[in-house]
């Protein structure tokens, strides 16, 4: 294109910084899992990319890149909130949304009440998806935390034998001291 027919606000590969890059390849962004996913999810899906750190290995001529801290990545409900203004159930749903497309697994759950974040690894999945070769990420209902729901121990008395609890129905239970 002629010189005099750029304008100065017109991105051009030299006014992006070298560390500040993100490559996505066409069939990603034509994908059918990409163009299923909800704004939110994509946003997250990005969110999620800019935080994956690229090593490199090779010579100058035969330099290959790989994912230093997949599997490792965390992101925050609060942060997200704070940077889109999403609520946690978007947010929750557009998790979901990128682990049953095939974009992220959870490989370490997290528990929100212990302010431990879920570690995530980004996948390919997505490539399979719509076909017979599909498999979704593995998300955060496939595994409870702590093996899910466990029976609770008898209570007990201050003697030490089990407490009996017995609900009648419209009267209150009296004060076990």
């Amino acid at each position: 294109m002629d010189e005099q027919k750029r304008k100065s606000y017109w991105v051009y590969e030299t006014t992006v910084p070298p560390k500040d890059r993100i490559v996505f390849s066409k069939t990603f962004i034509r994908s059918p899992a990409f163009i299923k996913l909800t704004g939110a999810a994509k946003q997250i899906l990005l969110e999620l990319y800019m935080r994956l750190k690229l090593d490199s290995h090779g010579k100058r001529n035969d330099k290959r890149f790989f994912a230093a801290n997949n599997g490792k990545l965390v992101i925050t409900y609060k942060s997200i909130t704070a940077k889109f203004g999403y609520s946690s159930a978007t947010i929750s749903k557009a998790i979901d949304r990128l682990v049953n497309y095939g974009f992220i697994e959870i490989a370490e759950l997290g528990c929100g009440v212990k302010r431990q974040s879920h570690k995530i690894a980004l996948i390919i999945n997505w490539q399979d998806y719509g076909t017979d070769n599909f498999k979704a990420g593995n998300g955060k209902a496939d595994e409870p935390v702590g093996g899910g729901f466990k029976t609770r121990k008898p209570l007990q008395s201050k003697v030490g034998t089990p407490l009996q609890c017995k609900v009648v129905a419209g009267k209150k239970l009296p004060k076990v001291g």
